[in-house]
């Protein structure tokens, strides 16, 4: 066979592959990739003004970069197959979780916070590739506690969430610890754990809440401006919300924000403000529609996977990218504490964007049409 021939026949294979993934959340992949681009576009002016680099466009050709590298890692993820994504979730999470502690100890600090490596060209947070690598690895263990009576996955998932929480406090990096404790309580849910123990982890998240508030000053003082919101921990969260309310119905148009430019994070916590004011209510709605229907299609094709693995699993990649986009849009309202947390393939940065893209290839790979994967056909491309 010639090298042509070869790559033809490659090309076919992955052709048919393509095929197979779920047209509708390919087809929403596509959409918040390109809002990623089109909002880095509208806060970059802004942002290259206020910390003085020349090139008014920079953090859009950058996030248009890692738009691409995202898309790499996504199309890569997804042609995995369910075995081999597990199998580098372990190998992800076994490097990531110890570079989160390093990077608490020799990371260089970024407003009180020590969460990166940088490498002059580029940062890396190993906290946003650990938590897709995570939910995998925590639902390969809750699906064989369902399928092997007496097998201790359940505690081995907590134990690798209290081994996350205590790298990650030590950044400190609260925001994640949270998410990543919501997503473990939902994939446990899934999982069959009895109410007692649910209800025992509830009360056992509210004591941590109360310790991280007695022993985090950062934390307490972000909590104490959302109950008093006056002073300058409020600043940002006050600002957009006069974004929003500035950004009326249908905004102010793009690239005519105003409000944006006195926003220090507006590309990145706080792009949903930036969305409201130049694009309006009617566009700030259907970015929670988005993700909305990203979230019904995602755990509706989950609900109808056989292998329990698989089912828990896709199920939480759907929750964490989910409710890290309700917590960044919650926090945009004001309506839960700041907690620096990204929108998904959206908000400027290159470790959030790969960190997003690996947990939609994941879901991607694990939601593909395979002969014996579904308990029911239904209407698959619907």
């Amino acid at each position: 066979m010639t090298a042509a021939a070869a790559m033809g026949e490659r090309f076919g294979r992955a052709l048919d592959r393509a095929r197979t993934y779920d047209r509708p959340l390919l087809v929403m992949a596509a959409i918040l990739f390109g809002l990623g681009i089109l909002l880095s576009m509208a806060t970059s002016p802004g942002q290259t003004a206020r910390i003085r680099i020349d090139e008014a466009f920079y953090f859009a050709a950058r996030q248009a970069a890692y738009a691409a590298i995202g898309v790499v890692v996504m199309l890569g993820a997804a042609a995995l197959d369910p075995r081999r994504v597990r199998r580098a979730s372990v190998i992800l999470a076994a490097i990531m979780l110890p570079l989160c502690a390093v990077a608490a100890w020799i990371g260089p600090e970024v407003k009180g916070a020590q969460r990166w490596f940088d490498f002059g060209f580029a940062s890396l947070q190993p906290s946003e590739i650990l938590k897709p690598a995570l939910v995998v690895v925590w639902a390969w263990m809750l699906g064989e506690s369902m399928k092997r009576q007496g097998f201790p996955g359940r505690w081995v998932a907590l134990g690798l969430y209290a081994l996350a929480a205590a790298a990650l406090l030590s950044q400190p990096d609260i925001g994640q610890t949270t998410l990543l404790g919501l997503v473990l309580g939902a994939m446990l849910i899934l999982s069959g754990m009895a109410l007692r123990w649910v209800l025992g982890g509830a009360v056992l998240a509210g004591f941590s809440a109360w310790a991280i508030y007695s022993f985090y000053p950062h934390a307490r003082d972000r909590i104490d401006a959302f109950l008093n919101p006056e002073g300058e921990a409020h600043y940002q969260v006050g600002r957009a919300l006069d974004a929003i309310a500035a950004g009326g119905v249908f905004g102010r148009g793009p690239g005519e924000g105003v409000i944006k430019r006195s926003l220090p994070d507006a590309h990145a916590d706080f792009v949903y403000a930036v969305a409201a004011e130049e694009f309006g209510l009617l566009a700030s709605i259907g970015l929670i529609v988005l993700f909305g229907a990203f979230a019904f299609r995602g755990l509706s094709r989950a609900s109808r996977l056989n292998e329990p693995f698989e089912q828990i699993a896709a199920a939480g990649l759907v929750a964490l990218l989910v409710t890290q986009a309700a917590i960044h849009i919650a926090v945009n309202l004001s309506l839960v504490p700041a907690k620096g947390m990204t929108l998904p393939f959206i908000s400027f940065g290159g470790s959030s964007m790969v960190g997003s893209a690996l947990a939609l290839g994941f879901l991607l790979s694990l939601l593909r049409d395979r002969p014996g994967a579904y308990l029911y056909a239904g209407r698959v491309h619907t």
